[in-house]
């Protein structure tokens, strides 16, 4: 939990001693948000308890996270998290919320392009993993180059099926996305 976070709210602990309930003053009956270990509530959609909300799942180490409730709710969890670097499913966003969250506004509408470059990326660094594992792993210079080889064909083609129909694969991404 950081500091800041514990420092600016009472705390009820559990009874394993995890702070679990944060209120913002001893009258409050009701508590700005709670800690349940892999998610944290909030009855309401103040601004100060959702950024509080991310820092500590930022502290976490949380790249993403879902968020469910009422659209206010959601809309203020979005446009925060994109401060912060933090990918939140459960909202679309609209322009205007895009715009709050510091989007530039100027950049191309191909989707396309940009999901590549993406895609491009996604590759190499995983390429750069299968190398680095492949040489700590296999001692044999003829084996190691025999693996990079193949790793290096098969993104090759990975690469040149986007290519050829990036819309497929743009929704094929989406859909499993939802059903998880």
């Amino acid at each position: 939990m950081p500091p800041a976070v514990l420092d600016r709210y009472l705390v009820e602990r559990d009874r394993q001693g995890r702070a679990e309930r944060f209120f913002r003053d001893h009258r409050a009956k009701e508590p700005m948000f709670r800690d349940k270990g892999r998610s944290l509530i909030a009855a309401q959609a103040y601004p100060d308890a959702v950024a509080d909300m991310l820092k500590v799942a930022q502290h976490r180490g949380w790249s993403k996270t879902r968020v469910a409730g009422d659209e206010a709710f959601r809309r203020e969890v979005w446009v925060q998290a994109q401060a912060l670097g933090i990918e939140v499913k459960g909202y679309r966003p609209r322009q205007r919320d895009r715009q709050a969250g510091g989007e530039v506004q100027d950049r191309p509408k191909d989707t396309t392009s940009r999901a590549a470059v993406r895609i491009g990326q996604t590759v190499e660094e995983r390429l750069k993993m299968a190398f680095a594992v492949v040489r700590a792993l296999v001692a044999d210079p003829q084996a190691q180059r025999r693996l990079i080889e193949h790793a290096c064909t098969r993104a090759a083609a990975r690469l040149e099926r986007f290519r050829k129909s990036p819309e497929i694969n743009l929704g094929r991404r989406r859909d499993q996305s939802r059903d998880r």
